[in-house]
């Protein structure tokens, strides 16, 4: 079986670095000891150059190298004579909890399937549909739906967003959404924790005094 990914790095030979084929002194009996400069050779001055093929000593990779990224998997296309409509769902922060449960999409009013937080594919034949997107939460929330038309071969990109607020719906369309009601439920949230604040001063005011 073919992977998609491409081989993993590391699979093919890896060349080595700081160390040059040829040259390279092989084990055995150490070479003989050249013979010695001629008088008046000049002591002081830069050292001589190392012959051509001397080992690089160390054999660290050269400065600036850099290890090349595995390929990214590609999604495969839709299958011949099909659309694809690639829904992109996802949430705000504060709602961290929809991240136990999962977004479901309803096809021209029968359901579809089951979503993730991400992208799914959906493939469809050609024609026009009615998507709705909601949140199988501890009820069904976040209704949000768009009519989306569908050529042969068209990928159709929808993006999804779940309320911030449970209680009221979530937002679709072509391009990346905000979270609805994000303005009711920061003011619950930074509120919620100011209410716990000042309790604990008063509490704390009120133990000081007695």
């Amino acid at each position: 079986m073919t992977n998609p990914y491409g081989p993993p790095p590391g699979q093919q030979p890896y060349p080595q670095q700081g160390y040059p084929q040829q040259g390279y002194p092989q084990s055995g009996p150490m070479p003989m000891q050249q013979p010695m400069a001629p008088q008046g050779y000049p002591q002081s001055g830069p050292m001589p150059v190392a012959p051509q093929g001397y080992p690089q000593q160390g054999g660290y990779p050269q400065q600036g190298y850099q290890q090349p990224a595995p390929p990214q998997p590609q999604m495969a296309p839709p299958a011949p004579g099909m659309a694809r409509v690639l829904i992109d769902c996802s949430y705000h922060w504060i709602t961290w909890a929809f991240m136990l449960f999962k977004p479901q999409v309803t096809i021209n009013g029968q359901p579809g399937p089951i979503l993730t937080w991400g992208k799914t594919p959906v493939d469809l034949p050609p024609g026009q549909y009615q998507i709705q997107v909601h949140v199988n939460y501890l009820w069904k929330l976040g209704y949000a739906s768009a009519v989306i038309p569908l050529t042969v071969g068209q990928q159709q990109d929808v993006y999804y967003k779940a309320p911030a607020f449970p209680f009221i719906d979530g937002a679709v369309g072509p391009t990346p959404q905000d979270a609805p009601g994000t303005g009711i439920a920061m003011g619950i949230f930074f509120g919620s924790i100011g209410f716990a604040v000042l309790m604990l001063l008063i509490s704390i005011i009120t133990t000081a005094s007695m």
